[in-house]
């Protein structure tokens, strides 16, 4: 994170609708009729629309949701010392946990497949470990 900051990299990472519909319509169908991809990566903009999308879900939603309710979730002890014991319910906290949980893993199943899914299954693999990726 504090890379991301120091550096201006977090810029990256700005959501935009622009070409979002093309990045559903690929990835759905395109990508395995060898399309053409509809987003060219630069230095500035290394994300397509979908991925932006998709982190900002991540880091807004589904992170707080895990962390808040993980907490809550292992002090339970504590909820009357907190006064929040008339609030909070477990079995809503531990749905919301669950379902934060299920989120998180759907986001590292699609992780894993995209990244199997450049010109060879290890060409991303491999532009992430070296930091140089393969262009046309």
């Amino acid at each position: 994170m504090f890379w991301h900051f120091t550096t201006g990299e977090w810029k990256q990472y700005i959501p935009t609708l622009d070409k979002v519909d093309a990045m559903i319509k690929y990835y759905l169908t395109g990508i395995f009729t060898h399309a053409e991809h509809p987003f060219r990566q630069t230095t500035l903009s290394k994300h397509n629309p979908l991925q932006r999308l998709a982190y900002l879900f991540l880091w807004t939603v589904i992170s707080p949701l895990i962390w808040f309710t993980g907490w809550f979730y292992l002090f339970y002890g504590s909820w009357v010392a907190w006064g929040v014991d008339k609030y909070l319910s477990l079995t809503w906290v531990a749905f919301f946990h669950t379902a934060a949980a299920f989120m998180m893993l759907i986001f590292f199943i699609a992780h894993v497949y995209l990244s199997t899914a450049g010109h060879t299954p290890l060409a991303h693999i491999k532009a992430m470990i070296t930091g140089w990726e393969e262009t046309d």
